[in-house]
Order: structure tokens, then sequence, then C-alpha cells
């Protein structure tokens, strides 16, 4: 126990007093700024952001941005731990001590997993300082959901930080680990989502074809038939909607498919992924929909009838949510000449949809995607037990 608590002691101070590792975080906390502006100054549709809207979007900016900055510090903060030693001599005068390989590398694995918490857990501050500035409650289920996200972007970062440990510790030179770690990076968390893009892209492309044939990209569907029903989403007006879909939703929809069972099929390596994949059910699209009715009563002026505008007889108003995107128009409206009771009213309807993001949770995202939890879990042990045999059989002349 000794020697582990003397490995991370000697390693946190090292990476906490690197110019890159406070380089990555200031730069990563600086980006919050601008986002924290928009957030408070743009309206969307008119109105401000709701609570549940802004706390989703400031955790998924603190997720974002901790999987490009943190990721790279990971990956290099690993491809230097051993070699720079190996090279500098100084793993040999630690070793010299009543000090084990393994108990060395454990406790070093220790430190850099504490100085990437401390990354992290910066980014987390900014987040609930943010939530806080924007006027939303900081309650004890958001703290639970800040620590969870921490903690899944820790697992993902300690597959890179093991990774960079393989680098290390096949890789002499220091610069030349870290181009390695850069360069794998870039195929990992890059290249070959593209790939997988692509192959979905083609697979779906192919799908579409075989159902509406070879010149399915000439078809006009830009007057496709519409059909409509007698009863809307809040069942006060009939509405339009496509009676069949277009070759482009069919494709949108066979691409979407492919595209998430490729990922999970051939993606398992690559920690983003995977983190995607476990924080993708943060929030969901509902649609709002709001309907207000005024009733007005008419008043004869001269030979004609019109409505009195200033004296509104009541007004109805009606509020309904449901999941995914507004359907139809996000606005409507128009009047109609009724007569309730025996007396002429105009009967003036108005409707506004908005599109918006209801916060569900870390937790709740975690709990419908354990096995992305498993597969990051898994491959991490891998790399670590690799990591861990090379530096215990290695020659460390």
């Amino acid at each position: 126990m000794l020697v582990l608590l003397w490995g991370l002691r000697l390693e946190l101070k090292k990476s906490l007093r690197t110019k890159k590792f406070w380089a990555v975080v200031i730069v990563m906390l600086l980006l919050y700024i601008p986002v924290l502006y928009a957030m408070k100054s743009v309206h969307p549709f008119g109105r401000e952001f709701t609570a549940s809207e802004i706390v989703s979007g400031l955790i998924s900016v603190t997720l974002s941005l901790a999987k490009f900055f943190i990721t790279i510090l990971a990956i290099v903060l690993g491809a230097t731990a051993i070699n720079a030693e190996i090279t500098e001599g100084t793993l040999r005068v630690a070793l010299s001590k009543p000090i084990s390989r393994l108990g060395y590398i454990t406790g070093k694995l220790l430190g850099h997993l504490v100085a990437l918490f401390a990354a992290i857990f910066a980014a987390v501050v900014v987040t609930i300082i943010g939530v806080t500035l924007m006027g939303v409650d900081v309650t004890g289920s958001l703290v639970s959901d800040v620590i969870l996200l921490n903690l899944a972007i820790l697992v993902a970062m300690l597959e890179f930080l093991a990774l960079g440990y393989i680098i290390s510790l096949f890789v002499k030179s220091t610069s030349t680990a870290i181009g390695i770690a850069i360069v794998l990076l870039f195929l990992v968390s890059l290249m070959s989502p593209i790939l997988v893009d692509y192959f979905a892209h083609s697979k779906a492309e192919q799908l579409t074809r075989e159902k509406f044939g070879p010149n399915w990209e000439t078809m006009d569907y830009g007057v496709a038939p519409y059909v409509q029903y007698n009863q809307s989403m809040n069942g006060t007006r009939p509405y339009l909607e496509r009676q069949h879909k277009s070759p482009y939703d069919y494709l949108n929809e066979q691409y979407n498919r492919i595209k998430r069972d490729y990922e999970k099929k051939y993606l398992f390596f690559d920690p983003i992924t995977q983190l995607d994949y476990l924080l993708g059910n943060l929030s969901e699209k509902v649609h709002v929909t709001i309907t207000n009715t005024t009733y007005y009563p008419m008043v004869q002026e001269g030979p004609m009838m019109v409505a009195d505008y200033k004296h509104p007889i009541k007004t109805e108003v009606t509020n309904t949510t449901e999941k995914g995107y507004c359907k139809g128009a996000t606005y409507s409206g128009g009047s109609t000449t009724k007569t309730i009771n025996g007396t002429p009213v105009e009967e003036v309807h108005e409707m506004r949809c908005y599109t918006m993001d209801v916060y569900r949770g870390v937790g709740y995202s975690i709990k419908q995607n354990l096995d992305r939890l498993w597969v990051l879990i898994g491959v991490t042990l891998v790399y670590l037990g690799i990591a861990f045999y090379r530096f215990l059989r290695m020659d460390l002349r």
C-alpha cells in the first residue's frame, strides 16, 4: 500500500506540473465562455431556454469538450509514461529501492487517473457554475448526474491511457511515441468512424435502389401525395401529412439504422464511439403544441356584422406534449364565424409548435446502454493487461 501511495504521489506531482496538462485544461475551459454567452443571449423560437434544455445543453458541451481535449491528454500522458523514465534513467533508480515493478506501474496508473479526474472535474465545475448563472437550481439529482458523467468519461479516458501505455512500452523515443499516439488517435476515433459511415451509407443506398429502382434519385417526390386526417395532434383541427415516404426519407431511415448497427459491431475499440452510445440518451426530442382559441362577439356596424376584438368572450388555451419533432407546420392560424347558443361569434385560433430537448439524466442513459459500459471496461482491461505484462517482463536497461 505504501508503494502504491508513493507512486501515486510521485506521478500526480509530475502530471500536474507539466505545461501540456494545464495548457489543455485552460484551453478547454476557455471554450465555455462563448457557449455560456450564446445560451444566455440566444432565444430559440422567440423564447428563453427551459431549465431542462440548459442542463442538457451544458452537460452535452462538457461531454464534447472532455472527449476532445482530455482524450489527447490521456493518450499523450500514457505514451510518455514509461519510455521517458527509461531514457532518463529515473526508472532504474526508482526500482533500485524496495519497490516492485507491479507496485510501480500501478501507482503510476493511479496517479494518471487522478490527474485526468482533476481535468474532468474542472470542466464539471464550470458546468455547474454555468447552470447556476443560467438560473437553474443545483439539485441533488444534478450533482449525482455530474458524478456519473465524470465516471463515464474517466472509464473511456482510461482506455486511451492504457493504449498510450502500450505505445510507451514498445517505443523508446518519447517524441516518436507522441507522434504514434496522435496518429493512432486519428485512426481509431476519426478515420474508423468515417469508414463505417461510408459503408453504412453505401448499404443504405443499395437498399433504396432495390426498393425504388435504379433511377430513384431522379424520381420527382417534391409533390408527393398528401392525406388529410380528421383530427390533429391536439384534437382540434385537421392536418396534412405525406401519405408516402420519398426515397430520401427511406434512405435516411436505413442509413441511421445501419450506421448504429455497424458502429456497435465494428467500433468496439473506439472509446469515443462507445461513450457516445453510453451517454446517447441524456435527452429526448419532444414537441409542445400550444393552441390559443379566442371567441369575440359579433356586433352590427352599419350593414355588416363585425367582430368586437376589444371585448373577447373567452379564451381557451391547450398545451400538449408528445415525443419527436413537430408534425406539419410549426405555426398556423385563422378565424371562423359560428353561432354559440344562438349568438354569432368569431372564433380566432392560433397554433404554435416548439421542438425541444427534455433532459432525462446520465443515470437513465447509462441504464439504457449498459452493454456499451461493459464493452468499454472489457477493452480497457485487455489494453491494461497487455501493458502490465509487457512492463513486468521487459528489459529496462
